[in-house]
């Protein structure tokens, strides 16, 4: 895509992104909402699939006091209105959030809606259907959530328990690394499903990044728990395994990274703050995997950052090759309007030759 509006997001009650790439990098000064757009996005990637929204809240810290028993109607309307500018519980549709792309929309909202019987003049009633009525109405209604895609609408009744939790990815072409980079859903099943094809290498390679001596890469532990398999290396000259996780934040953070960027053929990633764990001087050469992967798995990737090194490197490597294709956007927040501020390819690396600070 080219092109996206965001409205009624969370802080984001309105902001186009225009011009955008094939990797895009946004900075900003802290609440600014970088980490929400990736949010936004992801939720449009994911055309409102209720496992996602289930693993957003969970990952927020705001499912955790509920249970299966006592999610009601009200805790339903309160933990979904968590996705909407001021927490709006709002039936109007002018407060419903839309993602808005040159190739796609999406929109959610709160409504009211009564029962009618669908009657046929042969057989009798042969079912129900769901009616959205006007705000307003005060008639008998029930409370429902409409999700709406370009070609999909969907209405879902709120009396009930809509959230299942996902204990495996729910896509084939989109996943989101947080800043900690321990939300991938599941590692080893996403290294199950490139074992003993090419992009095992190229996982194998970003690794290298840190650890040149590394050869293999392999999952271990109860098979009939992905969740509890963990990363063992083997290295250059020594017959020993070595747990990843002994080798440091880094290189741990750059398994998952290219895990999920590998298993995101023809889709999306999402990377919030780039540069937690990663050495300056690593930076570089993961940005180039990064512009490299996107380019031949057709990857559009999202970023944010904080560091001025972050943005130096990713200058450096726009600057490397013609076929890479990268944008830069610095987030301004002014009182409730988040503005989007982009800065050409050229300006990024004027800037990244001059030192002059994006952030």
């Amino acid at each position: 895509m080219k092109d996206i509006t965001i409205n009624n997001y969370k802080c984001l009650e309105k902001i186009s992104i225009l011009n955008l790439e094939k990797v895009n990098l946004f900075t900003g000064k802290n609440n600014t909402g970088k980490s929400t757009v990736l949010e936004a996005l992801s939720l449009f990637a994911s055309k409102g699939n209720f496992q996602w929204i289930h693993h957003l809240l969970e990952s927020r810290g705001e499912i955790k006091n509920y249970s299966n028993e006592n999610i009601n109607e009200d805790t339903n309307i309160k933990l979904l209105s968590s996705f909407f500018s001021h927490r709006s519980t709002d039936f109007s549709e002018n407060k419903s959030i839309s993602i808005i792309s040159d190739q796609e929309s999406f929109s959610l909202r709160f409504v009211k809606f009564k029962e009618e019987d669908v009657i046929d003049h042969e057989q009798g009633i042969i079912g129900t259907k769901r009616i959205i009525v006007n705000a307003s109405f005060d008639g008998n209604a029930s409370y429902g959530l409409e999700i709406k895609n370009t070609v999909h609408t969907n209405l879902y009744s709120l009396d009930r328990h809509l959230f299942r939790k996902a204990n495996v990815a729910l896509s084939d072409n989109f996943h989101l690394i947080n800043a900690k980079g321990d939300d991938i859903l599941n590692s080893a099943s996403l290294w199950d499903k490139i074992t003993l094809s090419e992009k095992e290498d190229l996982v194998v390679e970003a690794l290298k990044i840190i650890e040149p001596k590394i050869t293999r890469l392999s999952f271990i532990g109860e098979d009939n728990y992905r969740s509890k398999r963990y990363p063992i290396v083997k290295l250059q000259g020594n017959s020993n395994v070595y747990p990843l996780k002994a080798m440091g934040d880094g290189i741990n953070r750059i398994l998952n990274l290219t895990l999920a960027l590998v298993n995101s053929d023809n889709g999306f990633l999402f990377i919030d703050e780039f540069e937690n764990g990663l050495h300056y001087s690593v930076q570089e050469k993961l940005w180039e995997i990064i512009f490299e992967i996107s380019n031949r798995l057709n990857i559009q990737v999202f970023v944010t950052t904080h560091s001025n090194d972050s943005i130096n490197a990713f200058a450096k490597v726009l600057a490397k090759s013609k076929d890479f294709k990268g944008s830069l956007y610095r987030l301004d927040r002014k009182e409730h309007e988040v503005k989007a501020n982009p800065f050409s390819e050229e300006e990024v690396k004027e800037a990244a030759s001059q030192k002059i600070n994006l952030r």
